[in-house]
């Protein structure tokens, strides 16, 4: 699967898995948290200062923040459940809570298209014939 489309189904399991409650653990939470928070790190903006907020804006995503979520430390399926038990056990900073929020939910209309299979964020593209007959 091309990496675009293993960020565009990890993007999209996290949020059904939030919406639909499946019973799915946490195999690795710590390697989990410490992922998260250094995630975060590599989508914040360089020279960003203290009062960055990830709602002003979704001109901080580029096809680097989104391709992070490649390097998760558990499945695509344990991503929610990782996150909602490491929110649970108070292991998230408040920044990475919002890092998280603006990702999946303001700025989910352009995660969602930069994501997509042939997508700007398709390593791909170019020679996944996109947009050609098949």
């Amino acid at each position: 699967m091309a990496a675009s489309s293993r960020i565009h189904v990890a993007v999209i399991l996290l949020r059904l898995t939030f919406v639909s409650g499946q019973t799915v653990s946490c195999s690795n939470l710590q390697p989990y948290v410490d992922w998260v928070g250094q995630w975060k790190t590599a989508c914040q903006p360089a020279g960003s200062t203290s009062n960055f907020s990830w709602f002003s804006s979704c001109s901080w995503i580029d096809c680097e923040c989104l391709w992070g979520a490649l390097s998760a430390p558990v499945a695509t399926d344990e991503l929610a459940p990782c996150f909602e038990e490491a929110l649970l056990k108070s292991l998230l900073d408040q920044d990475v809570k919002w890092f998280m929020t603006s990702l999946l939910r303001t700025c989910r209309s352009y995660t969602n298209e930069l994501s997509q299979p042939c997508g700007k964020c398709d390593k791909y593209r170019d020679v996944s014939l996109c947009g050609s007959a098949s």
